[in-house]
């Protein structure tokens, strides 16, 4: 697994998977700054992976008023699953880091 840039994911592939309980200071120390990025609703810090090629998935929370704890999980299509959220969270390497909810929709 390996951090690659938002901007190289196109967002229009990206699913929303999860609710992910993780320190932010955690997942800086173990895998460096974050970014931040902007959409039509907010400015966000981003974590992006990509463990194949072809798939990515980000780690989000909105930087000014995050209605959760946490941060968002989403995915490409190949990583839509409860199995997959699992797995996420566990290659994080983070001790602490758990899936809290999984989309309904995902298998």
């Amino acid at each position: 697994m390996k951090r690659i840039s938002e901007r190289d994911v196109l967002l229009g592939d990206m699913k929303f998977l999860a609710q992910v309980d993780v320190d932010r200071a955690a997942l800086e120390e173990r895998w460096g700054d974050p970014e931040t990025v902007h959409d039509a609703l907010a400015e966000w810090v981003c974590f992006a992976f990509s463990p194949a090629d072809g798939e990515a998935f980000f780690l989000q929370r909105e930087v000014h008023h995050p209605p959760a704890p946490g941060f968002i999980l989403s995915v490409t299509r190949g990583l839509f699953s409860v199995e997959a959220a699992g797995r996420i969270v566990e290659v994080l390497g983070i001790a602490k880091a758990r899936v809290i909810q999984v989309s309904a929709e995902a298998p």
